[in-house]
């Protein structure tokens, strides 16, 4: 029987030094537990988890993501995934099927755009998630997104799980899509917001009875 470590923690203090873009904060992405356990694998850029960044991500891997933010390329275990470098396998929220949770976000940098989430029953402990596992899960308002508005810094998202989902090892995924470039809107126009976006995502796991 495998032990499950569920380490409960709180919103983190980001550190001044700390600058960039955004990431979940509750309940704990992989990479910033560190913050509050200084004996885990530490990382200054936690809140820079953007696929490679735009080139790389466009240009290089064909708009393709990391199932958690890391550069498509990078040979699998990727460091936020499932056994990987972040990926330690550390419960961070406990949660009841069917319930309403509060998930919390920093943006360091608010790039607009849109917040979604996903979730993925994570069947084999000893391999990384793919993206088909993520299902995505709505707001407690019905709504798919939360639009970020121009003066959000800290944002608490109320997210539903499903009722009939139950799981040991599940990844919760915030998902930020920026708003912030010029794009296509694939009706003749272009305008700020529409086409290829600048991408961050945060991975966390949880356990839901």
């Amino acid at each position: 029987m495998a032990v499950i470590l569920v380490l409960l923690v709180g919103p983190i203090l980001l550190l001044e030094q700390v600058s960039g873009h955004g990431m979940m904060l509750e309940p704990t992405n992989r990479a910033s537990l560190w913050r509050t356990y200084d004996s885990l694998p530490s990382n200054f850029e936690d809140n820079q988890f953007f696929c490679g960044g735009f080139k790389v991500q466009y240009e290089q891997n064909g708009g393709n993501c990391g199932p958690c933010g890391d550069n498509y390329a990078d040979p699998q275990p990727r460091a936020n995934e499932n056994t990987g470098k972040y990926g330690l396998g550390i419960i961070t929220g406990v949660y009841s099927s069917g319930s309403v949770i509060n998930v919390s976000s920093t943006l360091t940098a608010n790039h607009l755009g849109s917040l979604s989430y996903s979730v993925c029953v994570l069947e084999d402990s000893s391999s990384p998630e793919t993206e088909e596992c993520f299902q995505a899960l709505k707001l407690a308002d019905g709504s798919e997104s939360y639009t970020v508005q121009p003066t959000d810094f800290n944002v608490v998202n109320q997210v539903q799980l499903p009722e009939d989902l139950t799981c040991d090892r599940c990844v919760l995924r915030w998902h930020y899509r920026c708003g912030n470039s010029w794009g296509d809107c694939g009706d003749g126009t272009g305008a700020i917001g529409c086409g290829d976006q600048e991408t961050f995502r945060s991975c966390a796991d949880i356990l839901i009875l």
